[in-house]
């Protein structure tokens, strides 16, 4: 039987593509992305995308594969006479410098060495230049965040429980969904199913959204002390971005700062759940030490060993917070994560913890080689071949 090939007609029947051609669309980057990658109606994507201006949240989150494929949109999108809006709280230096290379070289102007090191800041490119701006921030949004860590799932737990009894409202990030499931287990046994709730990604989405709604309802901004006292959610990174919560105190495994930062970003956000709450955020974490051995991490979360590999960077957070036992928003922002993402801090890392850096560079060089080699050459002829424009 033949197989007849999808038509444009065809395509822009669906959402997702419809979404491109609209005035305003909102989708996932992936959408975007396809833009660059040799799929069907990929120049149709582009087409949608020149009209408009791209907006790209959490540009931090993505990893070398993602970022690789972005920095190649925004080329793309810059040659085209596009625009493009980059959003993140936690971006380190070198990601900032990547994109915006990458803008540049669409405009096919030079970037020149991105220098400034404010929080918060605004970088502006252009084809006339290329500007740094300073940005103020409101009054009353900045603070000093108190830290504190656990060695041991039992303090934490007890942690919790005090807390919980005292009528404050708890959070405990885990990083995995197993680990998740395992606090929740046990937190129940002691303070009750009505005390204790689960949020994770593994939920289905019907009931995922139904217990989305639940937690904005119990600590959201419009909680009040009836919904939020004494309650405890064990959540996974489901939380650590775009949901509005206000927990009175949280915990959080340890991971790399820029989620930590994420995270605390939903304690105590609100003053009108109370203005004198003193923010103190928990880490439960390893043992600090000096020389740790090389499976400092991965023996203590075994399973989250994998969903962060960069434990020398784990490391360096750690010794960070532990260092200085608190910090201030937003000033001491660019420190933290420049100390732990800068271009040198793998020469600060525990010698034994330099293989799970060296390993993680390797698999991320292979990330960016695969994204290179799978991404569309545009400076090559509009024609099939093995790899470029075989599905247009």
């Amino acid at each position: 039987m033949k197989r007849s090939l999808p038509s444009a007609a065809d395509g822009l029947q669906t959402a997702e593509k419809k979404a491109l051609l609209a005035d305003v669309g909102v989708g996932t980057v992936d959408q975007a992305i396809m833009a660059v990658l040799p799929t069907y109606h990929q120049s149709l994507r582009i087409l949608g995308l020149t009209r408009s201006v791209l907006i790209v949240d959490e540009v931090h989150a993505y990893d070398s594969y993602m970022n690789t494929l972005l920095c190649k949109l925004l080329e793309l999108h810059a040659s085209l006479g596009g625009s493009a809006i980059l959003l993140s709280a936690t971006i380190p230096a070198k990601l900032r410098q990547r994109l915006t290379d990458s803008f540049c070289k669409g405009l096919g102007v030079a970037c020149g060495s991105l220098k400034e090191t404010a929080y918060p800041l605004l970088t502006h490119v252009s084809e006339m230049d290329t500007e740094e701006i300073q940005i103020g921030t409101r009054e009353g949004t900045g603070r000093t965040i108190y830290v504190e860590f656990f060695n041991e799932q039992v303090s934490v737990e007890e942690k919790i429980v005090s807390t919980s009894k005292e009528g404050k409202c708890v959070c405990w990030i885990r990083n995995t969904v197993d680990d998740a499931v395992d606090a929740y287990e046990k937190l129940v046994n002691i303070l009750g199913e009505e005390k204790v709730d689960l949020f994770h990604a593994r939920f289905v989405m019907g009931e995922r959204l139904e217990i989305e709604n639940r937690v904005l309802k119990t600590f959201g901004k419009e909680s009040n002390e009836s919904t939020r006292k004494g309650r405890v959610l064990i959540a996974t990174q489901v939380i650590e971005q775009s949901l509005d919560l206000d927990f009175d105190y949280m915990i959080s495994d340890l991971a790399p700062i820029d989620l930590l930062i994420q995270r605390v970003g939903r304690l105590q956000r609100h003053s009108k759940h109370g203005s004198q709450r003193v923010p103190v955020f928990g880490i439960f974490s390893p043992e600090l030490t000096e020389n740790p051995p090389e499976n400092w991490y991965a023996d203590f979360f075994p399973k989250a060993a994998f969903v962060y590999p960069n434990h020398g960077k784990l490391w360096l957070t750690a010794r960070l917070l532990a260092e200085r036992g608190q910090f201030t928003v937003p000033e001491d922002l660019r420190f933290l994560i420049e100390g732990v993402f800068g271009e040198h801090s793998i020469e600060t890392v525990a010698p034994n913890l330099r293989i799970w850096e060296d390993k993680a560079e390797g698999e991320s060089r292979a990330k960016i080689d695969a994204a290179n080699l799978n991404s569309l050459n545009f400076q090559e002829e509009y024609k099939r071949t093995l790899t470029q424009w075989l599905m247009i």
